[in-house]
């Protein structure tokens, strides 16, 4: 049955007027006349007949009207629920989670693509508890490049980074004779589990093939991008992160790369955008993705 014509019916039989119904509806008179003719066709039953100048509902009229107004204020509380979801979802604040390699000096990108007028939550999470804050909907997005397996979350490869050894003007030329197990490390606090490539550090580093001489941790990148300013270690970090931190410091705080040890292998880290299964790749998601391919390089 069409919802329309049911509707078109309970106005005609509300009104007690063809003519009348249709100005309310803004419809011709011979249009809604029609509409109704195909609704008793339907249903296989008179509904209206005509009386003197009007119209009266017949018995089977009255018991549709009676039967139908519910159902189509069902339908109308239905359809204004999901347009208030619409809205919900268009004004909704923009919820992002990533870890500071994406949060720090790459912020000022994310910011660009935020409305003035929309708020914006960031959670900086490592990864597995951004696959989780997704999954209970604390979150609508999430850029990573350890990603963690999870049922209904999807990882969607946007880009590939190039990662280096990075560490001031005076540890460059003081260590870059020495054996690399005599270069010491600034490196993450946070352990990663449940990583499919063995990866157990935030910075992707492969431990488990070539370990590192570790005096220095930090759960902040930018404490351990300071710990690197003052030539004390080397870090392992996105090039585009360090050129990013070399556009906004003195010439005498920048990083610069040092050769990497052999046995290190690919110096490439893939990036992902992660979402909810259930979610659409919306202009916010492409956005992101963009500006993610456009930046870090």
């Amino acid at each position: 049955m069409d919802s329309n014509r049911l509707r078109y019916f309970a106005v005609v039989g509300e009104t007690g007027s063809v003519r009348k119904a249709a100005e309310l509806l803004r419809l011709s008179p011979a249009a809604l006349s029609k509409s109704i003719k195909l609704l008793e066709f339907e249903l296989g039953t008179k509904l209206l007949v005509p009386s003197g100048r009007g119209i009266m509902l017949t018995d089977e009229g009255r018991e549709l009207l009676a039967k139908s107004r519910p159902l189509l204020d069902s339908l109308e509380q239905l359809s204004s629920s999901f347009r208030q979801k619409k809205e919900l979802v268009i004004n909704r604040p923009f919820r992002l989670a990533s870890f500071e390699v994406f949060t720090t000096h790459f912020l000022r990108k994310i910011l660009a693509l935020v409305d003035d007028d929309r708020e914006m939550i960031l959670r900086e999470l490592i990864p597995g508890e951004m696959e989780r804050a997704l999954l209970a909907n604390e979150v609508d997005y999430a850029i990573t490049y350890i990603p963690i397996p999870s049922a209904g979350i999807d990882h969607i490869r946007v880009t590939a980074i190039s990662m280096g050894i990075f560490a001031s003007k005076e540890f460059v030329k003081s260590h870059h004779k020495l054996p690399f197990n005599e270069w010491p490390f600034v490196i993450p606090i946070q352990p990663i589990v449940g990583a499919p490539n063995k990866v157990q550090g935030l910075d992707g580093w492969p431990d488990d093939r070539l370990p590192r001489k570790v005096p220095f941790k930090a759960t902040m990148l930018e404490s351990a991008l300071e710990i690197c300013r003052q030539g004390l270690a080397a870090a392992y970090v996105p090039s585009f992160v360090v050129k990013l931190h070399n556009e906004i410091v003195e010439p005498r705080f920048r990083l610069e790369e040092m050769n990497s040890p052999r046995g290190l292998g690919s110096e490439k880290q893939e990036v992902y955008l992660v979402k909810r299964k259930s979610t659409a790749e919306d202009p916010t998601f492409r956005k992101l993705a963009r500006a993610l391919r456009e930046n870090c390089f």
